[in-house]
C-alpha cells in the first residue's frame, strides 16, 4: 500500500485491531481493541500514532506496563483482503485528565458506535483506572488486495 492507502485503511470503517502483547517471560496475549489514529498526511507514515484505551487491570495493560513492545494487526474480512501490521512501542498515560480521557473515549466510541452514541459510550469508558495507550510505530507492513 502507499502511505495514503495505509492511512486511509487504518482510519476507515470499524475494523478492530488485534493487539499482541507479551509478559516479561514471553507469554503472549492477543486481544481485539477499538482504536483511532492521529496522523498528519504531510509527515512520514511512521509518524502516525495509534490510540486505544484499556483498564489498568487488563492483561494487556499489565503486559504493557512491564514490556512496552506491541504488535497489532488490522485486517479487512472481505475480498480482496488487505491488512496492516504495526510493530511499535507504547506510551502509557496512567493518570490521564478526565478531559483527555473523555476526549479519546468519545472519539473511539464515535468511530465504532456512531455519532449518536459517541457521548454515551465515551462517558461509560472514561472511568477511573482507564489508561490511554499511544503506539509509536517502528515498522509497518501494509498489503492490499492479497487475493488478487
Amino acid at each position: 500500500m502507499t502511505k495514503k492507502e495505509t492511512l486511509d485503511f487504518l482510519s476507515s470503517g470499524t475494523m478492530t485491531a488485534k493487539v499482541s502483547t507479551a509478559s516479561l517471560t514471553g507469554k503472549p496475549h492477543v486481544a481485539p481493541v477499538w482504536f483511532v489514529i492521529d496522523v498528519d498526511y504531510n509527515k512520514p507514515v511512521n509518524d502516525l500514532v495509534i490510540i486505544f484505551t484499556t483498564f489498568n487491570k487488563s492483561l494487556k495493560a499489565k503486559h504493557l506496563l512491564l514490556n512496552p513492545q506491541i504488535c497489532l494487526c488490522i485486517d479487512d474480512q472481505k475480498p480482496p483482503y488487505s491488512f496492516v501490521i504495526i510493530n511499535g512501542i507504547v506510551e502509557i498515560d496512567s493518570s490521564p485528565t478526565k478531559v483527555d480521557l473523555l476526549s479519546y473515549t468519545t472519539r473511539i466510541a464515535e468511530r465504532y458506535m456512531g455519532k449518536e452514541n459517541a457521548e454515551l459510550y465515551g462517558k461509560r469508558n472514561a472511568v477511573s483506572g482507564e489508561l490511554i495507550i499511544k503506539i509509536r510505530p517502528i515498522k509497518i507492513i501494509a498489503q492490499k488486495n492479497v487475493s488478487d
